[in-house]
């Protein structure tokens, strides 16, 4: 069953948000994964979490969760705390 990590950003330092957005992708490096980007999100109902959005597909919660805990995400953590506000969503599967 596949696992979802789905982060909504509000960026508010893009030149700190380059930093993490090239770690971020660095500790993906090796790990069986897709991973999707948008940006200037439109809205259809509620209020706008953030203007962007990035949903990294995994093979299962296992590897999601080894990504997650990776030493080399856990360095790119505060670099997005600085950078952007972030509703950081993990784990949550589909039915297939």
């Amino acid at each position: 069953m596949a696992s979802y990590v789905m982060s909504v950003m509000q960026k508010h330092d893009l030149e700190k948000y380059a930093e993490y957005s090239a770690q971020g992708f660095v500790s993906l490096n090796g790990i069986e994964c897709e991973v999707i980007v948008g940006e200037g999100i439109e809205l259809l109902e509620g209020a706008p979490p953030g203007s962007s959005v990035v949903i990294i597909r995994f093979p299962d919660n296992d590897a999601a969760m080894r990504w997650y805990r990776s030493e080399a995400y856990q360095k790119a953590i505060p670099m997005r705390h600085a950078a952007a506000d972030t509703a950081f969503v993990l784990h949550f599967t589909d039915n297939k």
